[in-house]
């Protein structure tokens, strides 16, 4: 961050020629009083809040995620279907590739058959680089490593702390 600066409507400044730069693997803590701008830095360096002054700079490849103090969650779905929508590329990927494994079974002329092999190769090497088929494997590791309910459990009936600990998985 290079002289980062927030007011909010009409004269509340929170933010004041910040600067900011962390080694790699830095462990990092913001401490302040209420109103001061943690919340608003962490926003800024999440992306979330893009109307400021100054310049933010990321090093290439990096991502970045925040955990909000009340995650949003879809009370509809179940834990699984929460934690797989942070990895929702791969999940869309598999998808397809069952849904053309699941078009071998109709009838067909070669020519729809070759493109349909075809895209069941291209989809292969997809799964393969992305590492797609290990993901159950690894949602269940990050899962109990984080102490989620199982997965079946639907997320109208977690805890606040539970409902953190779900969103936390779905971010990392």
């Amino acid at each position: 961050m290079v002289g980062v600066s927030k007011t909010y409507p009409p004269q509340k400044q929170v933010l004041k020629n910040i600067y900011l730069s962390f080694f790699y693997g830095a462990k990092i803590g913001i401490i302040g009083l209420n109103g001061s701008g943690k919340s608003t830095l962490l926003k800024i360096i999440a992306g979330i809040e893009d109307k400021f002054e100054g310049e933010v700079h990321f090093t290439k490849d990096y991502s970045i995620g925040l955990l909000s103090q009340d995650p949003e969650l879809d009370d509809s779905k179940t834990v699984k279907e929460i934690v797989q929508e942070g990895v929702q590329e791969v999940v869309d990927v598999l998808k397809e590739y069952e849904e053309v494994n699941n078009k071998f079974a109709e009838p067909m002329d070669d020519d729809e058959m070759n493109k349909l092999i075809e895209t069941q190769g291209e989809l292969t090497e997809k799964i393969e680089h992305m590492n797609g088929w290990e993901l159950d494997a690894k949602l269940e590791r990050a899962m109990d490593a984080l102490r989620t309910p199982d997965g079946d459990t639907p997320v109208k009936n977690l805890s606040g702390g539970e409902r953190r600990r779900v969103a936390l998985c779905r971010l990392l």
